[in-house]
C-alpha cells in the first residue's frame, strides 16, 4: 500500500476547520488529503493521483445528476416485479441518455471546446420523449434520424456556463495531469 498526503488550498483547509474543535493533530491534517493506493508510484505519479482524484468526484456527480434527474430513488409502487420493471427501465435510460450526452458533448469539445449540461439535455429529450419513443417504435434507425436532425438545436440550447474556477475535465485530460494546472495545488508527498 502506498499512502498519498495531497495539500489542499488555504480556502479548502479553512472551510475544514470552520466550526470545529479537534487536536492539533486533526487541526493539521485539515491541510491534506490523504489517499491510500496499491498502484505503485511509476504507475500512478502524484500528479496523477490528483487528476484522476478529480475525475472520481466528476463520477460521483454524474450518478447524483442521473439519480436526481431520473428519479432513480422514487417510486409510487408497491408491488416488487412493477418497481424492478421501473428501476430497469430508469437504468435502460439513463444509459441511452449518456451514450446520447456522450456522442453530443464529445462533438460540441472538439469543434467549439464547450461542454453540454446533462441536466439541460436531459431536459430537451424529455420534451420530446413522446415523438422519440413513436419513432423508436417504428424504426430505431428513424429516432436516430431524428435525433441528428435536432442535434443543432439540442448542442445550441444545452451548453454549460464556462466556471473561472474550474477546468472542464476533458480539458484536465487533455492537458495530460499536469499538476501546475490545478490552481496551483501542485504540492504532495507520495
Amino acid at each position: 500500500c502506498r499512502l498519498v498526503c495531497l495539500r489542499v488550498t488555504a480556502q479548502v483547509a479553512h472551510a475544514r476547520r470552520q466550526g470545529r474543535t479537534g487536536s492539533r493533530r486533526h487541526v493539521a491534517l485539515c491541510d491534506w488529503t490523504l489517499l491510500i493506493t496499491n498502484v505503485p508510484e511509476p504507475w500512478l505519479p502524484l500528479d496523477m493521483v490528483r487528476a484522476l482524484y478529480t475525475l472520481r468526484w466528476q463520477i460521483e456527480l454524474l450518478f447524483k445528476q442521473f439519480k436526481s434527474i431520473l428519479r432513480v430513488h422514487q417510486s409510487a409502487t408497491g408491488n416488487a416485479h412493477r418497481l424492478r420493471c421501473e428501476l430497469y427501465g430508469k437504468l435502460i435510460t439513463a444509459v441511452w441518455v449518456q451514450r446520447l450526452h456522450a456522442g453530443a458533448h464529445t462533438a460540441l469539445w472538439n469543434t467549439a471546446r464547450q461542454e453540454i449540461s446533462l441536466a439541460k439535455f436531459y431536459k430537451r429529450l424529455q420534451e420530446r420523449a413522446f415523438l422519440l419513443a413513436q419513432l423508436m417504435m417504428g424504426s430505431g434507425a428513424h429516432a436516430m434520424s431524428y435525433l441528428s436532425q435536432e442535434l443543432d438545436t439540442l448542442l445550441r440550447h444545452c451548453r454549460k456556463h464556462r466556471q473561472r474556477l474550474r477546468m472542464p475535465t476533458l480539458e484536465m485530460l487533455e492537458a495530460g495531469f499536469d499538476p501546475q494546472l490545478y490552481r496551483g495545488q501542485g504540492q504532495g508527498l507520495a
